[in-house]
């Protein structure tokens, strides 16, 4: 009897123990985690569809050092970990422009020694040297993107819509539903150019009239969203919608039924860039990385894959992007960025006003 107890006793203490460990595994998994990770190693924060897998294993195979990647969806996600963190934890990132400037000025960003990158003479002047890093000292541009209005041409028939914001913010011109971005910075500064031509000199009475004007907007969109404005169009869910080419052309690309227009009064461009935060101690090993990540046949693959537009000049492309890349410089009349003239506090403001209205 006593052994029967003694055995019921101890298989207890062991199912007891058991899920203790999983408690403490799971609690501490991120910090367990470290002693696990190869010597060799980089932790990327990116956004998704920028890095494909396989290739991250080719890397691996070809180098030994072993890649952890984490994602965000936007920028404000990644501003927000990156400021939270000190960086603590990440060995590369790839921010925005606006996101660039931004924790370039709060010290959250190490100088890049260019002269270890043997890519760096490929890159196209056109991309270098912009208002976010003068001199391209804490950053290096990888792709570019420019906001476009994609819709469905069986939709709108013979009578496709004019290349204009208007069919995006003027309700006389607007009959149908359409697909927003769904950023606050995005969406408040290409309402502040419909209005006034600029993003500069934005006063408390013009942040009004953006604020006044995209809540009147909402009453014609459908969805605010960031992420894939292709399938909305592919889905009949909106037969228009304004997103960034390279999604927007995407859909084009593979369904005859869409396509773009980019609007006579100018657009935006949006830059994303690597950039390695200050507390990683491991340079050797990101340069190492970026050569692989920006040699010609992996730029190819990225490119191909995603839609997306290379910034470095030794790269195959395909006639369709040649064509493409030429169809957005030559219809595009001024390009804008979206660069950091309003607070983060006075864009919020508009976009909860909004979004509760």
């Amino acid at each position: 009897m006593v052994a029967i107890i003694l055995r019921k006793i101890f298989v207890r203490f062991l199912a007891m123990f058991f899920w203790l460990c999983l408690i403490v595994l799971f609690l501490f998994s991120s910090n367990i985690a470290k002693f696990f990770k190869s010597k060799k190693s980089l932790t990327i924060f990116t956004f998704p569809n920028l890095l494909d897998a396989d290739y991250l294993h080719k890397f691996t195979r070809e180098t030994g050092i072993k890649l952890y990647v984490s994602y965000y969806e936007n920028n404000d996600e990644l501003l927000v970990k990156i400021r939270e963190t000190k960086g603590v934890g990440y060995d590369l990132i790839i921010p925005s422009d606006y996101a660039v400037e931004l924790l370039k000025k709060e010290g959250l960003l190490q100088k890049i020694d260019k002269s270890k990158l043997k890519f760096y003479k490929y890159i196209d002047p056109k991309f270098l040297g912009k208002y976010f890093d003068p001199k391209n000292e804490y950053s290096v541009p990888y792709l570019w993107e420019v906001y476009k209005i994609g819709f469905n041409k069986d939709f709108f028939k013979d009578k496709f819509p004019q290349a204009s914001w208007k069919i995006v913010f003027d309700e006389k011109f607007v009959s149908y539903k359409i697909g927003m971005l769904n950023n606050a910075r995005e969406a408040v500064l290409l309402a502040a150019y419909y209005l006034f031509g600029t993003i500069d000199n934005l006063t408390d009475a013009k942040i009004k009239k953006i604020k006044e004007l995209l809540i009147k907007q909402k009453k014609w969109v459908a969805v605010y969203t960031d992420l894939r404005p292709d399938y909305l169009l592919y889905s009949g869910a909106v037969p228009l919608a304004v997103g960034m080419s390279g999604e927007i052309w995407q859909g084009a690309r593979f369904d005859p039924s869409l396509d773009y227009l980019i609007p006579k009064e100018g657009t935006f461009m949006v830059i994303d860039s690597v950039a390695i935060p200050t507390k990683s101690k491991k340079q050797d090993l990101v340069y190492e990385f970026l050569d692989f990540f920006y040699r010609p046949d992996v730029v190819e693959y990225h490119n191909d894959k995603h839609s997306t537009f290379p910034v470095v000049t030794n790269v195959k492309l395909q006639d369709e992007f040649k064509e493409a890349i030429d169809r957005i410089w030559r219809e595009t009349k001024k390009i804008n960025f979206f660069r950091n003239v309003l607070k983060e506090k006075q864009l919020n403001e508009v976009w909860i006003s909004l979004k509760s209205s």
